[in-house]
């Protein structure tokens, strides 16, 4: 068997013109248009920097040889793909957004009524569960990667999961604000819960699940099984890493609300501050 890679940059107009698109709204949205929506805001600075950098991150996901890695050759590389889209682009893009930014899409639209329930925990729980598990039934995953519109658009629609699922987490919206801590708590601890089925039968599949790959040559390992496992494996470990960071860091801010002490029994400064909603 031809054990060369064929990998390249990508070049699809559907794909760069999409990101550049993108930018370009966002750009229009903080820039000149930001007087229209929020009048007397200065330029998000930081914001923008977070949200630019989000963009080039998701081009690198989608653009780079990474790409034909996933698509032609290796699970383990795809899961790179999604758990970059989902756990560090999303996230990004998410803190990019300024909070007038926000309300004007969301509150002063009338898009709020929707958002109001699309935006709860147990709705984005259940979105972003069930989107992540059903592309990976075999027969739709392999479709995407039979069709690059198909594999680019599943991960624009993972993009979209995606910041569903941290919005309960890192949204300072006051009209969609963040759960209590003890909620968002019990949220991250059943996010991983909830991807256990596809972590289980992607690692401990006695059979390579995706067609595709079957013939393919690996990259460094044995066999597309080995490869296999090892995506099952590191999909299991990045999401648990992806939410429990932020599961440890909310549990020290709850202790500290409820305490007004540090974990090691020092009090903390102004400790009334802390108890400000959602600070």
């Amino acid at each position: 068997m031809d054990q060369q890679l064929y990998i390249a940059w990508q070049t699809d107009p559907v794909l760069i013109g999409g990101i550049f698109s993108l930018a370009v709204i966002y750009t229009l949205l903080v820039g000149p248009l930001r007087s229209r929506i929020a009048p007397g805001e200065p330029f998000p600075v930081r914001n923008s920097i977070l949200f630019y950098l989000g963009v080039i991150l998701f081009y690198l996901a989608e653009g780079s040889p990474l790409h034909d890695l996933a698509e032609r050759y290796s699970l383990f590389a795809h899961m790179i793909q999604h758990n970059v889209v989902s756990y560090a682009v999303a996230p990004l893009m998410l803190a990019g957004m300024p909070v007038w930014l926000l309300r004007w899409m969301f509150v002063t639209s009338p898009l709020y009524p929707v958002m109001k329930q699309v935006l709860k925990p147990i709705s984005t729980f259940l979105v972003f569960t069930i989107g992540y598990s059903i592309w990976h039934i075999p027969v739709i995953y392999d479709g995407a990667l039979q069709n690059s519109v198909i594999h680019h658009t599943q991960h624009v629609l993972f993009l979209i999961v995606s910041l569903c699922v941290w919005w309960p987490i890192m949204t300072k919206v006051p009209e969609l604000p963040r759960p209590h801590r003890l909620v968002q708590l019990v949220y991250l601890f059943l996010l991983p819960i909830g991807q256990l089925a596809v972590f289980g039968a992607v690692t401990f599949a006695w059979d390579t699940l995706y067609p595709t790959y079957e013939m393919a040559p690996t990259w460094f390992l044995a066999d597309q099984h080995q490869d296999q496992s090892l995506a099952g494996a590191f999909m299991n470990v990045s999401t648990m890493l992806a939410f429990g960071l932020p599961f440890i860091a909310i549990f020290f801010r709850w202790y500290g609300e409820e305490t007004g002490r540090t974990m090691d029994g020092r009090p903390l400064k102004k400790p009334a501050q802390l108890r400000e909603a959602q600070s």
